[in-house]
């Protein structure tokens, strides 16, 4: 389990997200790659099977389950990722691969035999699940995300806002494909740390007042589609 980390999920309020941005601004630094408003943007590309297995082993509850998705951030191309994100009831961990456009445009036409010669493990795992025909990308799901850190923990801590989902459209790497909202004023806190969260950092985000909730930005943009 040395991998795993603990992981909360908290909907919050947008009045909880101002006064929450207000405090961490104030003491904790943000992510390296923030931009001048003070987020960045998320896209991803979720995968699932015929089944929709991914949507129904969260929403049933299942403990240890997974899921595959492409990434990129403010609608750059120049870092695509290739993710697996597995969780086993409140800890989780990720891999990942770095993927170059001609890669990324291959994958999304169904052209998927270069990951068996890749090296990582993410890549050759999910080059199995394609090889059936049953598992294809599924969903757009895209946010802004306000994310700080903690370096001497390893915490890591987000706020998403403004959801939108590409409904049945899959044309990940097209800025302007059409997206609509999937959840209105619904704001996350999610908090990524270790072995232990420090006094002064739950302080900071007071979780006593807030409620912990299975939330999944993935099944809420299927809902659309």
């Amino acid at each position: 389990m040395s991998k795993y980390r603990q992981e909360i999920k908290i909907n919050i309020s947008p009045f909880d997200r101002a006064i929450l941005s207000s405090r961490l601004s104030s003491v904790l630094p943000k992510d390296k790659n923030t931009g001048e408003k003070g987020y960045y943007q998320v896209r991803s590309l979720y995968f699932d099977d015929l089944n929709d297995n991914a949507v129904l082993e969260k929403l049933i509850g299942v403990k240890v389950r997974e899921k595959y998705r492409l990434r990129i951030y403010d609608s750059s191309t120049s870092v695509i990722r290739l993710e697996k994100k597995v969780k086993n009831n409140n800890v989780g961990y990720k891999e990942s691969a770095l993927l170059t456009l001609n890669e990324c445009q291959s994958l999304l036409k169904q052209e998927f035999y270069f990951l068996k010669n890749r090296s990582e493990m993410v890549c050759r795992q999910l080059y199995v699940k394609m090889k059936t025909g049953l598992f294809t990308p599924k969903v757009i799901v895209q946010y802004n995300r306000e994310a700080y850190f903690w370096e001497p923990g390893r915490i890591r801590i987000t706020i998403d806002s403004d959801l939108q989902t590409g409904l049945t459209s899959t044309d990940f790497l097209n800025p302007k494909v059409p997206l609509t909202r999937a959840a209105e004023n619904q704001t996350i806190l999610e908090i990524k740390y270790n072995s232990y969260l420090p006094s002064h950092i739950a302080n900071l985000i007071r979780l006593d007042s807030r409620q912990r909730k299975a939330i999944s930005k993935y099944v809420l943009c299927r809902r659309f589609a």
